[in-house]
C-alpha cells in the first residue's frame, strides 16, 4: 500500500512539473506573438538569476524611449534549502541615455549602456509563502513572504538595434532593511562596504521587435 501511494505521488509530481514546463512554453510563444504585433518599443526578455529564478520570461514595452515596463513569469526548481515555486514579476526600469560605442577589429560594433536602475514587484507561489500575515502574528510583525520589492541595477551591452545582453544586480527589500539596521555586521563579514551580503546578480538577453 505504501509503495503504491509513493508511486502515485511521484507520478503526480512529475505531471505537475511537465504541466509547468508546457505552460511556460505556451506562455513564451503567446508573449512572443503578442509582442510582435505591438511593433517598435515591444520586446521579449529572458533572464536567469538575480532573484528571478533559473529562468524568467517577460514581455516589455518602452515608453518615451527611457521608461521600460515588463511583466513576466519565472521558475525556481526544488533545492535543499527551498521548495519548487513559480515567480511573477512586474518591473520598471529607467534606461539612462549615456552610452559608449566600441569597434572590434573584425568590424563588429556594440554599445555599452552602464546606467540603468529599476524596481520590481515580485510574487512567489508555493505553499510556505503567504501574502497576508497569519492571525497568530501582530499586525506588520513580518513582511509578507509571498511578495517582495526588488531594487535593480543593470549594465547593458547592445549587440545591435534588436538585441541587448545585460548583467543585472539586485537587492531585495528585507535585505536592504537588514543592512540599514545592522550595517556593522555586513561591514565586518562582507566586501564592498558589506553590500556583497545583500546583493544578487544574474544575466539576461532582450530581443526588441
Amino acid at each position: 500500500m505504501f509503495n503504491a501511494r509513493k508511486c502515485k505521488y511521484q507520478d503526480h509530481f512529475k505531471l505537475n512539473k511537465v504541466d509547468k514546463f508546457l505552460s511556460l512554453v505556451v506562455l513564451t510563444l503567446s508573449i512572443l506573438f503578442s509582442q510582435m504585433s505591438y511593433g517598435k518599443g515591444a520586446y521579449l526578455d529572458v533572464q536567469s538569476g538575480s532573484l528571478m529564478g533559473v529562468v524568467h520570461i517577460s514581455a516589455g514595452h518602452a515608453f518615451w524611449e527611457r521608461h521600460h515596463f515588463t511583466a513576466g513569469i519565472g521558475y525556481v526548481p526544488k533545492l535543499d534549502n527551498h521548495a519548487e515555486m513559480s515567480l511573477y514579476s512586474f518591473r520598471y526600469r529607467y534606461q539612462h541615455p549615456a552610452s559608449w560605442e566600441f569597434n572590434w577589429p573584425n568590424g563588429f560594433q556594440w554599445s555599452l549602456l552602464p546606467f540603468n536602475v529599476g524596481i520590481t514587484y515580485l510574487l512567489g507561489d508555493h505553499d510556505r509563502l503567504f501574502f497576508d500575515l497569519p492571525d497568530q502574528y501582530p499586525h506588520k510583525y513580518y513582511f509578507p513572504t509571498g511578495k517582495r520589492l526588488v531594487f535593480t541595477y543593470q549594465t547593458i551591452f547592445r549587440m545591435n538595434e534588436n538585441v541587448d545582453a545585460y548583467i543585472d544586480f539586485s537587492i531585495i527589500d528585507v535585505g536592504l532593511a537588514s543592512y540599514v539596521r545592522e550595517p556593522d555586521f555586513f561591514y565586518e563579514n562582507y566586501d564592498f562596504l558589506g553590500l556583497e551580503g545583500i546583493t544578487n546578480w544574474g544575466v539576461g538577453i532582450r530581443y526588441q521587435f
